[in-house]
């Protein structure tokens, strides 16, 4: 899976499917009520909390995907990619310790989301829209970009 040594493409794509993992994670929110993005100089606090909790969160899957790798027979590692924190059965087939650390990073990433204002449907309906809307595509990355210069500032 991608791992994040430089902004550009791979946080993009990160930013695009919002993680391993946490892909539907909440459930399956509509996004009649997700906020909408007002012009591109007046980012609004909601943009801003998404942006800083998908940054946590690569940062947390970063540190939890290779250990989970590194304790998967190679014969598992397709399905480890197909895990969905709202969708238990997607982590049946794995040991029970297995199971336990993919629950524990869902739990985590929850938190992360909720420390930021949101709750998990909100970040799912802006992850949503990420496909759909350029300008708050590029919105997000252009706050990624800045959160990475500031980590390595």
């Amino acid at each position: 899976m991608l791992h994040l040594r430089v902004l550009s493409k791979p946080l993009a794509t990160a930013a695009t499917i919002s993680l391993l993992l946490l892909s539907g994670c909440g459930g399956n929110a509509s996004n009649e009520n997700a906020p909408v993005a007002e012009g591109e100089n007046s980012p609004q606090p909601w943009l801003n909390n998404y942006t800083t909790a998908l940054w946590q969160i690569e940062q947390q899957r970063q540190t939890t995907y290779p250990v989970l790798q590194e304790n998967i027979p190679d014969t598992e590692q397709a399905a480890l990619a197909k895990v969905r924190c709202n969708q238990p059965e997607t982590i049946r087939g794995f040991s029970r310790t297995l199971r336990r650390e993919i629950v524990a990073y869902c739990d985590r990433v929850a938190e992360i989301i909720e420390a930021q204002n949101l709750t998990v449907d909100e970040f799912n309906q802006i992850r949503d829209r990420l496909d759909e809307d350029p300008l708050l595509e590029t919105q997000v990355m252009q706050q990624l970009t800045e959160l990475q210069l500031q980590q390595q500032g």
